[in-house]
């Protein structure tokens, strides 16, 4: 299966440290230059500015435009692709898991979420038809956070185009889990830690250990919103609060929130 790598530029330690990961696991990816925060215009930056429920961080933009760019790809390949960031740490069973479900027959899966991000998740039981080791794929109904890797089928980028091509616009975590009709699932155990989360899980992750870029680097667009558009926002986040827990009432009936477990001794280390 093909593997997209979201990688800035600048970021050549993060490159470096994932071309070290992947050559001790066998694998091999193609790099997506990452969108970044010279590239989206003050026009294109203030259309956008209240559609969300607060003002996003340029990066934030930056972050969504990537995975959009890596969706586009996706579409034009027409085949289903792992989409990684570039802080992403990944199991030594990786590219066997990968093997399996690349010769799975999904017709009605769009989007595998691979990783666990520090919060609990509303899943169902497991898919009867997929048995791999001791792994399972759930059925997503609701999540929160994370989008350091996921599987994306091209029935799942045509989905998430066109919620993007309707004008609307999150974090890029939001935006994925907030696309009404796409068929999401969750693998189990988690193959998948950003480097951020890996002492949380209890992973030994010794090549790197990385914030987040989105809260590093500062707008280069001053912000003065009018009270029309602070009145705007403070709607969009009732309103969005109020999906949220609608949507939590009506998937606690069809499944479990619970933690998605995570085998530390499966993942990568540069002691292995």
């Amino acid at each position: 299966m093909k593997i997209l790598m979201i990688n800035l530029d600048q970021s050549q330690d993060r490159l470096q440290a994932q071309q070290k990961q992947f050559k001790a696991l066998d694998l091999t990816f193609d790099r997506l230059p990452a969108v970044c925060v010279n590239d989206i215009s003050e026009q294109v930056y203030y259309q956008y500015l209240t559609s969300w429920q607060r003002v996003l961080k340029q990066t934030e933009f930056a972050c969504l435009f990537s995975h959009e760019k890596a969706w586009e790809e996706v579409l034009k390949i027409n085949t289903p692709c792992v989409i990684l960031e570039d802080d992403a740490v990944l199991t030594t069973d990786f590219a066997e898991l990968l093997n399996h479900i690349e010769k799975q027959d999904f017709h009605h899966i769009d989007f595998i979420n691979l990783e666990v991000h520090g919060r609990k998740k509303i899943v169902g039981q497991p898919l009867g038809s997929f048995s791999y080791l001791d792994y399972q794929l759930l059925p997503l109904y609701l999540d929160k956070s994370g989008t350091g890797g996921y599987i994306i089928y091209p029935s799942g980028a045509k989905k998430l185009l066109n919620y993007f091509s309707n004008g609307n616009i999150a974090l890029a975590d939001s935006f994925i889990y907030s696309c009404p009709d796409l068929h999401k699932y969750q693998i189990e155990p988690a193959v998948l830690l950003q480097s951020d989360k890996c002492q949380m899980y209890g992973v030994n992750f010794n090549d790197y250990q990385l914030n987040s870029l989105i809260g590093s680097i500062k707008n280069k667009i001053e912000i003065q919103l009018s009270l029309i558009q602070k009145i705007i926002l403070k709607k969009n986040r009732v309103v969005g609060q109020i999906k949220l827990g609608i949507k939590t009432l009506i998937t606690l009936i069809k499944g479990n929130k619970r933690e998605i477990t995570v085998k530390p001794e499966r993942f990568y280390t540069n002691t292995k």
